[in-house]
């Protein structure tokens, strides 16, 4: 196992390098740049000029490339190691723009947190409904699980806000129940206490609920499916004959073989739940990774934009990795060699 997770871990080095360059490619061929967002388009060409020299966009695409990888295998003269480049929208290195400020300890909670829960309320409900197929519970399931996965997730998130701000006007009863960010704006900066806690919780689990409604509803469906196939297979019928419990036919060897797939897809989920948590960041004006991915692209800060797609290719490459790994865990007839 161990030499299998160094083997892939050394394939991610060039399929790292093909991504940036295939990245680089798109951020260079499209049109404008930051120099276009930053100074407008009645900017005078000579000042357009110098500040593409300051920042290096007038070199060769090549050039700029070179520089940049340099800088992110900590072989630049900065002395930032790595260097994803500078933020001409933030004046700040690019990396502390995309992640600074704790934005990514929140979205690594919020989508933790999310994931967790999902599969907690998910698998359960699942096994239920495939071990009761057609009753009037699995038809209910199965219902909502089609609304979940149908309702986008920045309706659920709208439809919280009219909530608390229209319908309960929760605000006028107490600042307590303000909606946006992770705390109130007179919180920030100051030291954590149980009133600051639970005002991070007010704002931190409606987002997380939201983000793993549509997740416990594919998952459901999923897990639903496969243990179905799996409880028609011979040797669950064999268990049964052989006199084992229901509860132990069910928990103990089909659902650990139907869980399998769900486990597959888990490296596939992580990116599919960061764009669900995108959509829910500007719903709910959340300081997270996403949201300032998102405001790069429109500033055309291409440094901060490598260096999201950059994180975003490393954190698919790591989910894939992970799911291998509890796949082998979870099924012993699965070795890596």
């Amino acid at each position: 196992m161990i030499n299998y997770i160094i083997r892939r871990v050394l394939y991610m080095i060039p399929l790292l390098v093909v991504v940036t360059v295939i990245i680089f490619l798109l951020m260079y061929v499209q049109p404008g740049d930051a120099v276009d967002a930053l100074c407008g388009l009645g900017c005078p060409d000579d000042l357009r000029q110098e500040l593409r020299e300051q920042y290096g966009l007038d070199q060769p695409i090549y050039v700029q490339y070179w520089e940049w990888i340099k800088g992110v295998a900590c072989l630049s003269d900065t002395g930032r190691c790595p260097d994803f480049g500078w933020s001409i929208h933030t004046s700040q290195p690019a990396w502390k723009a995309l992640v600074g400020d704790d934005k990514f300890l929140y979205t690594a909670l919020l989508l933790g947190t999310a994931m967790l829960i999902s599969w907690i309320i998910a698998i359960p409900i699942g096994v239920y409904s495939a071990t009761h197929k057609y009753s009037l519970w699995d038809h209910t399931f199965t219902f909502l699980g089609f609304i979940g996965l149908s309702v986008p997730n920045f309706v659920l998130g709208l439809l919280f806000i009219y909530l608390v701000v229209v319908v309960l006007q929760l605000g006028s009863l107490s600042p307590f129940f303000q909606v946006g960010g992770f705390f109130n704006s007179d919180l920030h900066g100051e030291p954590w206490n149980l009133y600051k806690l639970a005002n991070f919780l007010w704002h931190f689990l409606p987002p997380v609920f939201i983000i793993a409604a549509a997740n416990i509803a594919a998952i459901v469906r999923y897990m639903r499916g496969s243990l179905l196939d799996v409880l028609s297979m011979d040797y669950v019928q064999t268990a049964r004959a052989k006199g084992l419990k229901e509860r132990v036919v069910v928990w103990k060897h089909a659902v650990r073989n139907a869980i399998n797939p769900l486990i597959t897809m888990l490296g596939f989920w992580i990116p599919y739940m960061m764009e669900g948590a995108l959509i829910i960041a500007i719903v709910f004006n959340l300081p997270q990774v996403e949201k300032t991915f998102i405001d790069s692209i429109a500033f055309r800060d291409n440094a901060v934009v490598m260096s999201g797609l950059f994180l975003f290719s490393v954190i698919l490459m790591l989910g894939n990795l992970f799911a291998d790994i509890l796949l082998a865990i979870s099924d012993p007839k699965i070795r890596y060699e």
